[in-house]
């Protein structure tokens, strides 16, 4: 199933990932997600793809499902968590996850890129591009960013391979093997 990632240049890519507690889903996907539609709205917040994850070398936690989120500005992403609505929701959606990393903020450009929905992709946080071949995408880490676990460093997205596979294990990179999630998810 072919799937496109539209990215805007006068926009940050927030890569968030985290796990959902077994048994919470409906309360995080069917129950926050769709009542803090309209706060994300508002505050110039799109979500553009979801994705589970396969693998990580990351340390800490490992998550289980992520997501590529369009921000508009980084005012607007703190405009957002203290804006009432979502810190009304919050217990919500923490109540249901085991944990979330978000504000992972990227500087986006102007890209339609086409995906499949039954590929593996590799999403790569590294200084530089330790892969040989070119990424599908890559974006510097906003200095502006919330969360500076990657300041300084690039996400690139490729095809997952061999080297993908190899880069993980060797830990010269942190490395997501992900599966982006269908239209109808």
């Amino acid at each position: 199933m072919s799937l496109k990632l539209t990215l805007n240049s006068d926009s940050h890519l927030d890569f968030a990932f985290g796990k959902v507690i077994k048994g919470k889903e409906m309360q995080v996907f069917q129950e926050y997600s769709p009542a803090i539609a309209p706060a994300l709205s508002d505050c110039g917040i799109q979500p553009l793809r979801p994705f589970a994850v396969l693998a990580t070398n990351t340390s800490g936690p490992t998550p289980e499902q992520g997501a590529f989120t369009q921000v508009s500005s980084t005012e607007n992403f703190a405009r957002f968590h203290s804006d009432p609505r979502f810190l009304e929701l919050k217990p919500l959606r923490d109540d249901g996850m085991e944990f979330l990393t978000d504000g992972n903020l990227f500087r986006s450009t102007q890209a339609e890129i086409g995906l499949e929905a039954e590929t593996d992709y590799a999403v790569i946080i590294s200084d530089g591009n330790p892969y040989s071949s070119a990424p599908i995408l890559e974006l510097s880490a906003t200095e502006e960013s919330p969360n500076q676990a990657y300041a300084g460093k690039s996400l690139a997205l490729h095809i997952w391979n061999e080297e993908a596979e190899q880069l993980m294990k060797a830990g010269q990179a942190e490395v997501f093997r992900i599966q982006f999630f269908p239209e109808n998810m």
